[in-house]
């Protein structure tokens, strides 16, 4: 097993009750058997909230939020979370435990990150330097040392898919009806909240009233440093690298992309660009539906970017 990390990956650290938005709301969270069997033989107050907040059937057990309950009831309103303070981090279950690192595999590599929901996850990325994403990588026969650092290309490489260089490089000029497309395709996901909806409108107010010819003329009045954009693609594409189990390689490459475009056009319209990435991040990459249904749109597509 080769396993592949971004540079930043362990100095990664929670940033607690400094979060604006905390990673302990609108998800449904599972609990794994372990850490409920602990929760249930608690014998403490937390314990007993713990066993009233948590849902138990025939899926398993779980902490379930909702309109009414948007954040997690064991998030103090100080932003810290009672299990940590009260027993301890290794008393998560391993959903809270681990996000927002993920682990994917495809073939022999094991492919290692954060995932870009989670603003120190963001702060992490646009913090890097220069213009390609660095990773570390680790092997079971030794073959590679603490010192390499691979890049995008070299992880194709190592699944034997000959690419063109040109392939790991973001360069946004597409027209403006592509732009108004790919809107069209975003609105077809299920959206996270009314915000994400009022802002695919606002998208396509501002598409339909410019007077841009292509992306490039649109965003070039914008302090938009392309090599932070094109570090993003590169994440973005390498957090779906194990999709090529189900899908071509040119679906990949597609969703990355429109991901990117649309992040830069998120920036444009509403600026601060750490949200901007966060909010898709959260919208896109952490529904396993929206992710299925955007390549399952792109394979059955006749158009290329």
């Amino acid at each position: 097993m080769i396993s592949l990390y971004p540079t930043f990956y362990h100095t990664f650290q929670c940033k607690a009750n400094q979060c604006h938005h905390t990673c302990c709301q609108k998800w449904t969270i599972d609990v794994d058997e372990e850490t409920a069997k602990l929760y249930q033989t608690l014998p403490t107050p937390l314990g007993e909230d713990l066993r009233k907040f948590m849902t138990v059937d025939d899926e398993g057990y779980y902490f379930m939020f909702s309109d009414k309950q948007p954040t997690c009831p064991l998030l103090r309103e100080d932003g810290l979370c009672r299990v940590v303070l009260e027993l301890g981090e290794d008393s998560l279950c391993d959903t809270c435990h681990m996000h927002p690192r993920f682990y994917k595999y495809i073939e022999d590599l094991e492919l290692c990150g954060v995932g870009l929901s989670c603003e120190e996850s963001v702060e992490k990325l646009l913090a890097t330097e220069g213009d390609q994403l660095l990773f570390t990588i680790e092997d079971d026969d030794g073959e590679f040392t603490a010192e390499d650092r691979p890049v995008l290309k070299n992880i194709f490489e190592l699944l034997a898919l000959g690419i063109k260089p040109e392939i790991c490089q973001f360069t946004p000029n597409q027209s403006i009806p592509y732009c108004q497309e790919l809107v069209n395709v975003y609105k077809k996901t299920e959206p996270i909240d009314e915000e994400w909806t009022k802002q695919l409108g606002l998208l396509q107010d501002m598409l339909s009233s410019t007077t841009a010819s292509t992306t490039m003329d649109l965003l070039a009045a914008d302090t938009i440093d392309t090599s932070v954009l094109n570090k993003v693609y590169q994440y973005i594409l390498y957090r779906q690298i194990d999709m090529l189990a189900e899908y071509s390689l040119g679906s990949l490459i597609r969703y990355a992309f429109d991901a990117t475009l649309f992040i830069a056009l998120l920036i444009h319209q509403f600026g601060n660009m750490p949200e901007q990435i966060r909010r898709w991040s959260e919208q896109i990459e952490y529904d396993e539906d929206n992710v299925a249904f955007l390549f399952n749109a792109y394979e059955n597509s006749n158009y290329d970017k």
